[in-house]
């Protein structure tokens, strides 16, 4: 093969010998010219009177591989036909590359001999699951580039979403890129470019689809996502679909230059970047919630706090609330200072001041985070003392003690739903500040938990009174020593975070503070695994200090427990690698 690689330094004049010459080489075709060197070195040869045997070797077919197989392996034709298959779609035919699947596999283990069978033997599915080679992509890419101009045309559309189900190719039929999308993406199964799993088109290598984008030109690629995001529009209901939105706006995003946009399309597309974040919000996908937050805000005019105040508004508070959860809180003061700035009246200032207080908490600005909260939820009409004295703390709750005394999760959810959305804002405000006070005002946490409880018996039941019902669970351990209606509060907060649709978030707040109550009443075992639960829920919703609060009770509940020592070890060493790499500052926060 290198003889003939480098046919340039080879001349039969100067190397033909007294006795023969045998000359073996390879060449693949479609890399030599046909009146290159090599091939009129060849004819030079064939007038020369010198027997030149030349050997194409071209795709096997199908039901070649097959014979090939079953000769190998010696079993009939009908045991070896779905071998063949696979192995024909994964090499397309080229010996060169079934040898090196067939070894890859046989190395895999996924073809083996069966002593109890007396056969070789393996594993349909598993085998189906490999990777095509880097080869085969060549050959494919290459044949790419004849196919028809509807199939090019249908697979470049696919190339800019990577996969495609049938629902969203019904949507894009409507926008007649090619006049058959369905047919052309059954041409391009036959030909081994694209595969189909359920409902679902999928290139058989990123690689292939990389190239097929490639055949894009940078000026039609914007175009075409403009084209392929309108036309996902379509649907009506495009906002309140997860997967609809989100492939909307990724379509839209990629054009990257927003400023093509007419301001019509601007304002259009960053109300869906609002939704789709939303929408990553609720998967737990805070990285990407803040990526379209940010696109959102950059699709927004430059006088935006004018013409689009509400989209701006929400925009800014969304990208602030996602910074938290993703724990990237470097822009959340600019954030802040704009909403702060643009601001139209004092209520619409809540939210932004709640956050900003919820910002110099992660500061350990407590008193700061502590004086914001207390003047939102004066102006919210709850006042409270800065500084609570015992007696009136003791005085509170021991009113809240005899409310509760007989009360049932029953008549907690026969509660109406909470109605007055003023109280509704200072029942969340409350909740955060007890988080703060506990680092500020501890007397504080008591007072807060028993107006929630008040709150809630006036108004109504919302996802609060469940954070309520487990802090006056704490309270009623701390304060009065009530272990035993503390622990059956605790248990009736625990039983309404499982059944509420925000549980994870729920219970990563509360789940620490619940244990605090239970566990001198209940089996250490029990109340220890509820804590392993709120670890795992804070992690989801990325709750990092109540993730690292849970875990830390979890280690230390478990050692209680007549623990496995050397599990115990394990969980702990995990617990601080991860508290590590997490960088929890709730361990160098000082109360």
């Amino acid at each position: 093969g290198y003889l003939i690689q480098s046919a340039s330094y080879f001349s039969v004049e100067e190397n033909m010998l007294q006795g023969g010459l045998l000359l073996v080489g390879s060449f693949r075709d479609n890399e030599v010219d046909a009146d290159g060197f090599l091939v009129n070195q060849i004819k030079y040869l064939e007038q020369s009177n010198i027997n030149v045997n030349m050997v194409f070797v071209t795709e096997l077919p199908e039901h070649e591989i097959n014979k090939m197989l079953s000769y190998k392996f010696c079993l009939p034709m009908r045991y070896t036909k779905e071998l063949a298959r696979l192995v024909h779609h994964k090499t397309r035919g080229n010996p060169m590359y079934i040898v090196a699947f067939l070894r890859s596999i046989i190395k895999q283990r996924l073809i083996t001999f069966s002593v109890k069978s007396r056969r070789w033997i393996w594993d349909d599915t598993s085998i189906d699951v490999q990777m095509i080679s880097e080869g085969v992509v060549e050959l494919l890419t290459r044949k790419l580039q004849q196919l028809p101009h509807d199939v090019i045309d249908t697979l470049k559309v696919v190339s800019c979403f990577g996969q495609l189900d049938e629902p969203t190719i019904e949507l894009l039929a409507v926008g007649q890129f090619v006049p058959d999308m369905k047919k052309a993406l059954k041409i391009a199964m036959d030909e081994g470019l694209v595969e189909k799993a359920g409902p679902i088109f999928v290139f058989c290598h990123d690689m292939l689809q990389e190239s097929t984008y490639n055949l894009i030109p940078m000026e039609e690629r914007k175009t075409l996502h403009k084209m392929i995001s309108i036309c996902l529009l379509q649907d009506p209901n495009v906002a309140d679909s997860p997967e609809l939105c989100t492939l909307a706006v990724d379509q839209i995003n990629m054009r990257e230059d927003v400023d093509s946009l007419s301001p019509v399309e601007k304002a259009l597309f960053a109300r869906l970047n609002l939704a789709a974040g939303k929408h990553a919000i609720a998967a737990s996908s805070y990285q990407q919630a803040r990526g379209y937050f940010e696109a959102g805000i950059r699709m927004l005019n430059g006088n935006c706090w004018n013409e689009q105040y509400s989209l701006s508004l929400e925009l800014y508070e969304m990208s602030v609330v996602v910074c938290f959860m993703d724990g990237k809180v470097e822009t959340v003061a600019g954030l802040l200072d704009m909403i702060l700035s643009n601001v139209e009246s004092t209520d619409d200032a809540l939210d932004a001041r709640t956050l900003r207080a919820k910002f110099s908490a992660s500061q350990t600005k407590y008193t700061e985070a502590t004086d914001e909260l207390l003047d939102v939820l004066l102006f919210l009409g709850e006042e409270f003392p800065r500084d609570p004295c015992l007696p009136r703390v003791t005085s509170e709750m021991k009113a809240i003690q005899e409310m509760l005394k007989d009360v049932t999760k029953e008549e907690i959810l026969s509660l109406p739903p909470f109605q007055d959305p003023r109280k509704l804002k200072a029942m969340k405000c409350m909740g955060l500040l007890i988080s703060v006070a506990h680092y500020s005002s501890a007397k504080l946490m008591p007072l807060l938990s028993c107006r929630m409880i008040q709150l809630t018996f006036k108004y109504g039941f919302c996802e609060e009174t469940i954070a309520g019902l487990g802090f006056v669970s704490h309270a009623l351990l701390n304060y009065l020593g009530d272990s035993q209606q503390a622990s059956r509060i605790g248990r009736i907060a625990q039983s309404l975070i499982g059944e509420n649709q925000n549980g994870n978030s729920l219970r990563a707040r509360l789940a620490g503070t619940i244990v605090s109550a239970r566990c001198l009443v209940e089996p250490v075992q029990v109340t220890c695994e509820y804590c392993l639960e709120g670890y795992k829920s804070a992690t989801i919703v990325g709750d990092v200090d109540n993730a690292a609060w849970c875990g830390m009770l979890y280690c230390t509940l478990y050692f209680y427990s007549i623990p496995d020592l050397l599990k115990l070890r394990q969980y702990m060493v995990n617990f601080f690698h991860q508290m590590a790499s997490d960088k929890w500052a709730i361990f160098t926060r000082e109360s």
